[in-house]
């Protein structure tokens, strides 16, 4: 009998250590909405270390969608913008920024959604053969990042990035000013030039347009105009290759 009450007694003792280690080892389940929410987000900010961002968009999405008045919800929405924009899915990432811009205008993240926009834009930029409406949008989109936050982080690359785009839309109008040139219509070439003069003129393709004036000018025998236009190039850009060549034509003209 003693022996039995021993063997009952060692049982019992063991199955309270093993029932206490087993409660020690379980997983906790989130109580509370708080919990879970931090919890979601959690999972998705790895996936972004991870580069995964397809997935961590959707869960940023479900953040957004499941908890709309949480404290998350505004940081969810503009990371759903930034995974989308790393995936180069731009039309997901903008509708993203606007309902953020839309919701949220007070917020101390709203100048990066705007120029997050402005980098959707940029990022679809087309070759300059083609349309480049999407070019004006991002001038457009960074300008705003300049006027309405002069002093965010965000405006000197605004600045580079006005002066890429400018860069680009100089290259299509000189594209079609060189066409009209050759075609020897005058009038449309040189409303070409003078339009990357006054719009561009801190493009790399502002000597080329004073010089093809000079040519013009030069061919339609009107000398004071050529000559006005080399004296700019030339005080302007005195070492341009650009410069020599139309000094080259009117270093003779009286």
């Amino acid at each position: 009998m003693v022996m039995k009450l021993i063997k009952i007694f060692i049982f019992l003792t063991l199955s309270t250590f093993i029932l206490s280690g087993c409660s020690d080892t379980k997983l906790v389940t989130p109580e509370t909405e708080g919990e879970k929410l931090q919890i979601l987000y959690s999972n998705a900010m790895e996936l972004v270390k991870k580069r995964d961002f397809v997935d961590a968009a959707i869960l940023f999405e479900d953040i957004e969608r499941q908890y709309p008045y949480s404290k998350w919800s505004n940081q969810a929405q503009l990371m759903t913008a930034f995974c989308y924009y790393k995936t180069q899915f731009h039309d997901e990432s903008l509708d993203a920024l606007e309902r953020f811009i839309a919701l949220y205008p007070g917020s101390k993240k709203i100048s990066y959604a705007y120029y997050l926009r402005a980098l959707n834009y940029f990022e679809q930029i087309k070759d300059v053969e083609r349309d480049q409406s999407m070019t004006v949008k991002s001038k457009k989109a960074f300008y705003e990042v300049i006027n309405k936050y002069p002093d965010s982080e965000f405006v000197e690359d605004a600045y580079l990035k006005i002066d890429i785009i400018n860069d680009r839309l100089a290259a299509k109008e000189i594209e079609i000013a060189r066409y009209y040139q050759f075609k020897q219509q005058w009038i449309s070439a040189i409303n070409r030039y003078n339009k990357i003069l006054e719009d561009y003129d801190t493009s790399v393709y502002t000597e080329e347009a004073l010089h093809r004036l000079v040519e013009i000018y030069y061919s339609l025998g009107l000398i004071e105009e050529a000559k006005r236009y080399a004296s700019t190039l030339g005080f302007n850009f005195p070492d341009s290759d650009w410069y020599t060549k139309s000094y080259e034509l009117v270093k003779d003209l009286s």
